[in-house]
């Protein structure tokens, strides 16, 4: 799987699932398309608007990203708002999970926060382990996610995978 998008936004260490998405929305509104307007608007209240400018977003961030509350909104706003791929130094558990979950694909690279910039062109060739910045030609390698994982991701996320092989089997 290739993905080429550009850089919208590089967000600091620790950025919470409060700041993807804050929690006075979470029971007002179940519609993702509609939670998306308020996507990171405590710490970046222009990010929604300058998502829908430009499709194949990729988001950079530094360590621990999405990290807090198990919000499952969290991915969900994020993938509403364009965004085709997320890269950070490393992610929580648990958002990673809910990302592959519904589709986003995540991938950790080390200091690659301090290696690109916003409006960037990349492109991330999952198989091999490899972003490319276009912008600058320079390349930097990451650990190929898990076949599994990877297999999530071409379904579009765990409920179509699980849709599409019946369930899980004792092997997986």
């Amino acid at each position: 799987m290739i993905i080429k998008g550009q850089v919208i936004r590089i967000f600091p260490k620790d950025t919470n699932t409060d700041e993807i998405i804050a929690g006075k929305y979470k029971y007002d509104e179940l519609d993702t398309t509609k939670l998306a307007s308020h996507a990171f608007e405590s710490i970046d209240p222009a990010f929604y608007e300058d998502s829908q400018k430009i499709k194949n977003l990729i988001i950079v961030a530094d360590s621990n990203f999405g990290c807090g509350s198990s919000r499952e909104q969290a991915p969900l706003v994020i993938k509403a708002c364009n965004v085709s791929c997320i890269i950070a130094e490393s992610f929580a558990r648990i958002f990673y999970r809910n990302c592959f979950n519904i589709g986003l694909p995540l991938i950790e690279c080390r200091d690659i926060s301090h290696k690109v910039y916003q409006g960037d062109e990349l492109e991330v060739e999952f198989d091999l382990g490899i972003i490319r910045n276009i912008t600058k030609s320079k390349e930097y390698k990451f650990k190929p996610i898990p076949k599994f994982m990877q297999n999530l991701l071409n379904a579009g996320g765990l409920m179509p995978y699980l849709n599409a092989k019946g369930g899980f089997s004792e092997q997986e």
